[in-house]
């Protein structure tokens, strides 16, 4: 089935009985980290939260695959079998025995109502092995995730790096390596937006709200309404609006203050709010919706939905070199001292080139010098 930006034509409601989240993410998008919060919001709300993790069924099927070799060694420890080296060469044959066990219990879990249970799969194919739950993926940028892994000194050994650029490479090389071992193991695509419900990047992003906004899609995914597909923080985009513009009314009547105050009572409408963007090359060119970038940001907001409009178009959009000094000004204007975000507070244009991967030096073919 392709997962379409609204999830609900497809839905299927006699399927689709219990709260089932699947997760994948991007080396250091915070996916452990979110996954703690959204089980601590459905506890909160009296459900009985059940994690599954891809690992620990792994070392659940290691063991029990171990035990039919040599079933006289009950008392083995996992630590026994993994220097096994002889046992562990052969391990790769376990991996299509996780996958069906996974599958089994996604069943098994859809096989009678469980109204007051939370089920949240943290697997990179659970996904696919288990088709009637809410499927996300998380992103992030490589420099940002470079930089988590570079000061999270709780990590093991294998994540400690001498220096951030060691710790961003690396990362980098981890994310496109997954990427390719999965290509090559399972002919599957991690990063295929079509396998996903959900995909949020989370450079630059709030814990607490992302579990919110995974939650609420949860809520509309099973019961067939309709919500965004996409997600990310406006430092994602590039600007091809007049940032200065946006000081004034929208077309609607709607000033920054006024759609901030707004959020601030109501929340954030998706049905109202997603934002528009065409891509090209890979960056994300905010095409409209500024005044409601700015007054989300006031709001204290992190994350909004967006929308890609248009794609790989003929030629690159044409960029000012004041605007994207204006976009990110305000950034950290509205956010950093407005919305109270401690994480930009001190933005700049040149933490937004970085995130979009690029450079001024890089933008002359682009830049509108005119301004």
């Amino acid at each position: 089935l392709k997962r379409n930006v609204y999830k609900k034509e497809i839905i299927n409601l006699e399927k689709i009985k219990n709260k089932i989240i699947t997760i994948s993410g991007e080396p250091a998008s915070g996916k452990s980290t979110v996954v703690k919060e959204i089980k601590s919001k459905y506890e909160n709300e009296g459900y009985t939260v059940h994690i599954i993790s891809v690992g620990d069924v792994f070392r659940e099927m290691v063991k029990k695959e171990y035990l039919k070799k040599y079933p006289d060694r009950a008392n083995v420890s996992l630590a026994d079998i993994q220097n096994d080296t002889e046992f562990m060469s052969k391990i790769h044959s376990i991996d299509s025995l996780v996958d069906s066990e996974v599958a089994r219990k996604g069943k098994e879990i859809n096989r009678t109502e469980r109204p007051n249970d939370v089920y949240i799969i943290d697997s990179r194919l659970a996904w696919n092995n288990v088709p009637d739950s809410y499927a996300i993926r998380l992103t992030v940028n490589d420099a940002i995730a470079g930089k988590r892994v570079f000061y999270d000194k709780t990590r093991g050994s294998e994540d400690q790096y001498e220096t951030l650029d060691a710790a961003i490479q690396k990362t980098r090389k981890r994310k496109l390596g997954e990427i390719e071992r999965y290509k090559e193991r399972y002919n599957i695509d991690l990063s295929d937006e079509n396998n996903y419900d959900l995909i949020v990047d989370t450079s630059y992003s709030n814990t607490t709200e992302l579990a919110d906004i995974i939650v609420k899609g949860e809520e509309a995914y099973r019961t067939g309404k309709a919500y965004p597909k996409h997600w990310a923080s406006p430092t994602c985009f590039m600007p091809l609006q007049s940032v200065k513009n946006s000081k004034q009314p929208s077309a609607s009547g709607n000033t920054i203050e006024s759609l901030a105050q707004k959020i601030q009572d109501e929340g954030y409408k998706t049905s109202e709010g997603v934002l528009k963007v065409t891509k090209r090359n890979g960056i994300r060119y905010l095409t409209k919706g500024l005044h409601r970038t700015f007054g989300a940001l006031s709001a204290g907001k992190t994350l909004l939905p967006y929308e890609v409009t248009t794609e790989n178009t003929s030629s690159e959009p044409s960029l000012c070199e004041e605007n994207i000094l204006n976009y990110a000004e305000f950034i950290k204007h509205y956010s950093g001292e407005i919305g109270k975000s401690k994480q930009l507070q001190y933005f700049t244009a040149d933490d937004l080139l970085a995130i979009n991967n690029l450079l001024f030096t890089d933008l002359h073919k682009s830049i509108d010098t005119g301004r």
